[in-house]
Formats: structure tokens, C-alpha cells, sequence
């Protein structure tokens, strides 16, 4: 980035190379301020209560001493003259910009592609199923739920984590494989009884909760089984799970809650504010209906209001 300088009366400010420097006018040139871009909370054009015009430089910590005072609470101010304000306009939010710059992190999104199945002996066989699984404290028993699951999930699912878990009524009751993806919560029985499968749309679920010991309410199962359960509610009624391992019932509660979020994300997309041709046509139409006694003097105030806001 190119070097861009301020002088001013008081101080010369001098920005440029990821560095802010504050020189005194004069030929030592004494640095009363240097420091990276990365230190700076923020700058700001203020004007003081003797009408005074001052740049007013903000350091992210409050170690420094500026002018004798801690910095925490008292910003560097560099006095400027009036006809130097639209140059400092210019530094300042050029200044800022890059400060904006240092704090953003990318954040890297995790790839969440369904993977293609690959066929093996018993069937297809999932890269992402696999992975959950050996997170998931073994268990010889649930070897016949692993394979359903390789057949259960859909192309357009990402499977997140699995579980050993012991459902309650309406889930199910007894033992089985909990596993929690992009757009499904999962329950496969395991035993020798009848086989069966539930399952939960994410859109449908408001959150889940890891849970500490038992549960008293009728038809729930307790949690002696490792003294950790999960709590999934969809508004209406909550289901309950009790966790066989505490760690993977909370890799699985908040493998839950994450494709609740994304869901809503994915879904928070609405349609465009109205352009201004759209909102003269909403106006015309209720000028109309307002002549044509179609909407009372009440109405035609509010619904105008509501139009003349938007613009």
C-alpha cells in the first residue's frame, strides 16, 4: 500500500506499509506514535467543545502511555486544520479499512458434499459414515445399525456423528445407533427384537441439549448409561436419548444444533428490498382503491406510511 501523509500544525501523520506513524513537525522528526495497523482499534474524526478539529487514534491495548496518560480510555488526538478535514476524511477512512482488513478471518467452511458410496461385501459403504463411526466409542453390537446406515442415508446428506444411545418412547425404546446429519436425526435400533428406524427432519427441530442424570418424567428412560442423555424439542414435544458415552452423546448434540443453524442460515435468504418503480406502483394502486372507497381514510394513512418509509 502506497504511503499517503497528513501534516498538520501539531504533528505530521504518516500511514502506509501496514504501519500509522505520528511525527513531531521540526528536523528530529521525534516519533511520538508507530505502531502496525494490527494495533489500532479504530480512528475517528471528532470535533472538540472548542471547535477544534482532531484525528483521534485508538490503540487495540491499553499498555501504551500516549501524552503521559494510559491509553485505554484516552485516544492519541492529532490536531488538524479546518481546510485539512476532507484530506483527513480520506486518511482516516483509508485507515480504517485496513484495520477492518486485519480482523477479518476467513474461516474456512467445512466441505459437507455428500460422499459417492463406494460397494463392499455388505453393501454400499459411505466415506462420512465411516468417520463418524470411528470417532464413536466401538461397540460390536451396533455393526448391524452401521450397515443400515450405509443404506439409510440419502445422496443429498452429510452424516455429522454417531452414537450408542438408549431411546425413549415416542423414538423408540431400547438401544440403538443415534446419528445426526445435514437434514436428519437418525435412530437404528439394535438387538434382536424387531428392527425399526426413526427419524427427525432438521427443519423440524428447534434445538437439542445435553442432559445430566435421570429422568422421572413417565415413559422416559433414565441415564445410568454413562450419566449423559440428549434433549431434542420440536416446539411441541422433546425427545429423549440417553447416552451410552458422555462424550459421544455431546459430539452428537452438537452436531444437532449445528444443522439446525445451518438450516436456518441456508434459509435466511429473502427476497429483495422493492426498487423504487415498485414502490410508486403500491402507491398508485392505493391511491385507487382509496378513491374507488375500496380503503378508508385509516388504512390509506397506514399502508402509506408503510410505502413512504421504504423509499
Amino acid at each position: 500500500m502506497d504511503i499517503v501523509e497528513l501534516r498538520t500544525p501539531t504533528a505530521i501523520l504518516r500511514h502506509g506499509r501496514g504501519r500509522l506513524t505520528v511525527l513531531r513537525p521540526g528536523t528530529d522528526g521525534e516519533r511520538v506514535l508507530d505502531v502496525p495497523i494490527a494495533d489500532l482499534l479504530k480512528v475517528r474524526l471528532n470535533r472538540r467543545a472548542d471547535d477544534a478539529v482532531v484525528i483521534e487514534i485508538f490503540l487495540r491495548y491499553p499498555t501504551p502511555v500516549l501524552t503521559g496518560v494510559p491509553a485505554d480510555r484516552t485516544p492519541l488526538p492529532v490536531l488538524i486544520a479546518e481546510h485539512d478535514v476532507p484530506a483527513a476524511v480520506g486518511i482516516v477512512d483509508r485507515i480504517n479499512d485496513q484495520i477492518m482488513a486485519t480482523q477479518r478471518i476467513d474461516v474456512a467452511a467445512p466441505d459437507l458434499t455428500p460422499p459417492a458410496p463406494e460397494w463392499g461385501k455388505s453393501g454400499p459403504v459411505r466415506a462420512d459414515v465411516e468417520r463418524a463411526v470411528r470417532r464413536m466409542a466401538p461397540r460390536k453390537e451396533a455393526r448391524s445399525a452401521v450397515t443400515a446406515l450405509h443404506r439409510y442415508v440419502t445422496p443429498d446428506e452429510y452424516v455429522l456423528e454417531t452414537a450408542i444411545a438408549v431411546a425413549a418412547a415416542p423414538a423408540g425404546s431400547g438401544t440403538g445407533l443415534l446419528a445426526a446429519t445435514t437434514t436428519r436425526l437418525l435412530f437404528i435400533s439394535i438387538g434382536n427384537g424387531d428392527r425399526y428406524a426413526y427419524e427427525l427432519a432438521v427443519p423440524a427441530i428447534l434445538g437439542a441439549r445435553t442432559v445430566e442424570g435421570a429422568r422421572s418424567a413417565p415413559g422416559e428412560v433414565d441415564t445410568r448409561h454413562g450419566g449423559s442423555g440428549m434433549d431434542v424439542s420440536d416446539g411441541n414435544r422433546t425427545l429423549h436419548f440417553a447416552g451410552v458415552d458422555r462424550a459421544d452423546i455431546e459430539r452428537v448434540t452438537c452436531a444437532v444444533n449445528f444443522a439446525v443453524r445451518r438450516q436456518a442460515a441456508d434459509g435466511a435468504a429473502g427476497p429483495a428490498d422493492p426498487g423504487v418503480s415498485q414502490l410508486y406502483a403500491e402507491w398508485e394502486l392505493l391511491v385507487e382503491r382509496h378513491s374507488l372507497g375500496m380503503v378508508d381514510d385509516t388504512q390509506f394513512q397506514r399502508y402509506g406510511r408503510g410505502i413512504l418509509r421504504s423509499l
